[in-house]
């Protein structure tokens, strides 16, 4: 049985806590491949202006590339104006055949809200849940509900712990519109990207 692990996102922009979270869960459950899958828009976020998918898409590839175990889909850029993991899970499944296990990777902000996810008992039934967990953040919250998980759907969750590097892409864009360094928080290709094409000014 072959296992894959996706990890949905805005990705505005992608940085290196993406990156280090993917590889931490391909090296720990020993997946042959992580997908990264740039949202369209999320369910949570449709109030809030990102970047075209396009270029989300774009960083991402420029992120990735030289990593052989990372690939990207545009799965939900050319689906739905509503990015539901629901149905990116069930597509992929379908596409990648029965031969092949998919693991859900998440943060934890997005893990602790699951349950008002789309669909999310369907999810937490059939679809392993990988955490990305820094020390000393919301672990008691994340340990308790993923114990209250796996007993009332029998989920299988794992949860990842990740060294602690506060990142965000909201401190990323914000650090642009006042013209500071976004150097070593994103990629060297992603930052690169950033400037040519005008983002987050």
């Amino acid at each position: 049985m072959k296992k894959i692990g996706l990890m949905g996102g805005s990705f505005d922009p992608i940085h290196y806590g993406h990156l280090i979270l993917a590889e931490q869960a391909r090296d720990f459950l020993g997946l042959s491949q992580i997908i990264f899958i740039p949202a369209k828009t999320s369910p949570f976020k449709q109030n809030i202006k990102s970047a075209p998918g396009e270029d989300r898409y774009k960083m991402v590839l420029a992120a990735i590339a030289g990593n052989t175990g990372f690939s990207s889909s545009r799965i939900e850029l050319e689906g739905s104006e509503i990015s539901y993991t629901y149905y990116t899970l069930y597509a992929c499944k379908k596409e990648l055949g029965d031969d092949t296990e998919i693991y859900f990777i998440c943060g934890t902000d997005s893990f602790l809200s699951i349950e008002k996810w789309f669909e999310s008992e369907k999810i937490l039934r059939n679809f392993p849940i990988i955490i990305g967990s820094r020390p000393g953040d919301k672990e008691v919250e994340v340990d308790s509900l993923s114990e209250k998980l796996s007993k009332e759907y029998g989920s299988r969750i794992y949860k990842i712990d990740m060294p602690k590097i506060d990142i965000s892409s909201t401190d990323i864009k914000n650090r642009i519109r006042e013209g500071r360094s976004i150097k070593y928080l994103v990629p060297e290709h992603v930052e690169e990207y950033i400037y040519e094409n005008g983002l987050y000014q």
